[in-house]
Protein backbone atom coordinates (compact mmCIF):
# COMPACT_ATOMS: atom_id res chain seq x y z
CA UNK A 1 0.00 0.00 0.00
CA UNK A 2 1.07 3.63 -1.07
CA UNK A 3 -0.63 7.17 0.76
CA UNK A 4 0.06 9.65 -1.39
CA UNK A 5 -1.24 13.15 -1.02
CA UNK A 6 -2.81 15.23 -3.53
CA UNK A 7 -3.37 19.27 -3.89
CA UNK A 8 -5.14 20.17 -6.75
CA UNK A 9 -2.90 17.38 -8.78
CA UNK A 10 -3.49 14.60 -11.34
CA UNK A 11 -2.49 11.55 -10.87
CA UNK A 12 -0.98 9.12 -13.67
CA UNK A 13 -1.10 5.07 -14.00
CA UNK A 14 0.68 3.47 -16.56
CA UNK A 15 0.50 0.06 -17.85
CA UNK A 16 0.73 -3.07 -20.31
CA UNK A 17 -2.25 -4.74 -22.34
CA UNK A 18 -1.52 -7.12 -24.85
CA UNK A 19 -5.15 -8.10 -25.89
CA UNK A 20 -4.08 -10.89 -28.42
CA UNK A 21 -2.16 -12.63 -25.42
CA UNK A 22 -3.90 -11.53 -22.78
CA UNK A 23 -1.88 -9.51 -20.49
CA UNK A 24 -4.40 -6.91 -19.15
CA UNK A 25 -4.49 -3.83 -16.75
CA UNK A 26 -6.60 -1.89 -15.36
CA UNK A 27 -7.48 0.75 -12.52
CA UNK A 28 -10.36 0.77 -9.86
CA UNK A 29 -11.77 4.06 -8.65
CA UNK A 30 -14.06 5.84 -6.39
CA UNK A 31 -16.10 7.43 -9.83
CA UNK A 32 -17.29 10.37 -8.13
CA UNK A 33 -14.07 11.51 -6.47
CA UNK A 34 -11.75 11.77 -10.02
CA UNK A 35 -12.69 12.36 -13.53
CA UNK A 36 -10.47 9.89 -15.61
CA UNK A 37 -8.45 10.16 -19.00
CA UNK A 38 -7.68 7.02 -20.97
CA UNK A 39 -5.09 6.87 -23.70
CA UNK A 40 -2.88 4.41 -25.57
CA UNK A 41 0.16 3.82 -27.70
CA UNK A 42 0.90 1.04 -29.04
CA UNK A 43 4.33 -0.74 -29.46
CA UNK A 44 4.15 -1.29 -33.04
CA UNK A 45 3.83 1.25 -36.14
CA UNK A 46 0.95 0.44 -38.05
CA UNK A 47 2.33 -0.89 -41.07
CA UNK A 48 3.67 -3.91 -38.31
CA UNK A 49 0.66 -4.09 -36.69
CA UNK A 50 -1.03 -4.40 -40.19
CA UNK A 51 1.49 -7.60 -41.40
CA UNK A 52 2.36 -8.80 -38.19
CA UNK A 53 0.07 -11.46 -36.14
CA UNK A 54 0.01 -10.49 -32.08
CA UNK A 55 1.56 -6.89 -32.77
CA UNK A 56 -1.11 -5.26 -30.61
CA UNK A 57 0.95 -4.57 -27.04
CA UNK A 58 0.17 -0.76 -25.96
CA UNK A 59 0.81 0.81 -23.46
CA UNK A 60 -2.01 2.47 -21.73
CA UNK A 61 -2.63 5.36 -19.18
CA UNK A 62 -4.86 6.66 -16.94
CA UNK A 63 -5.21 10.25 -15.36
CA UNK A 64 -7.16 10.90 -12.63
CA UNK A 65 -7.84 14.53 -11.38
CA UNK A 66 -9.66 15.10 -8.35
CA UNK A 67 -13.04 16.38 -7.64
CA UNK A 68 -13.46 16.16 -4.25
CA UNK A 69 -11.44 16.36 -0.57
CA UNK A 70 -11.11 13.54 1.31
CA UNK A 71 -9.49 9.84 1.39
CA UNK A 72 -9.73 6.89 -1.55
CA UNK A 73 -8.25 3.95 -2.64
CA UNK A 74 -6.79 3.19 -6.30
CA UNK A 75 -5.99 0.02 -7.26
CA UNK A 76 -3.97 -1.15 -10.18
CA UNK A 77 -4.93 -4.75 -11.24
CA UNK A 78 -3.04 -6.47 -13.75
CA UNK A 79 -4.23 -9.89 -15.49
CA UNK A 80 -3.62 -12.71 -17.75
CA UNK A 81 -6.22 -14.21 -19.77
CA UNK A 82 -9.29 -13.21 -17.56
CA UNK A 83 -7.65 -14.07 -14.10
CA UNK A 84 -6.16 -11.09 -11.60
CA UNK A 85 -2.71 -11.91 -11.10
CA UNK A 86 -1.51 -8.85 -9.29
CA UNK A 87 -3.59 -6.07 -7.59
CA UNK A 88 -1.97 -2.75 -5.70
CA UNK A 89 -3.39 -0.42 -3.75
CA UNK A 90 -2.95 3.29 -3.41
CA UNK A 91 -4.27 5.14 -0.66
CA UNK A 92 -4.56 8.94 -1.89
CA UNK A 93 -5.37 12.04 0.57
CA UNK A 94 -7.02 14.82 -1.35
CA UNK A 95 -6.03 18.41 0.48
Amino acid sequence: MQVIKLNSDHLTFKGRVHGSVGIEYRIEYDKTAFRMEYNYKYVYSKEDRDMLDGADDSTVTYELTPLKKGQFDIYEVEGFRGQETARNKHTVVII
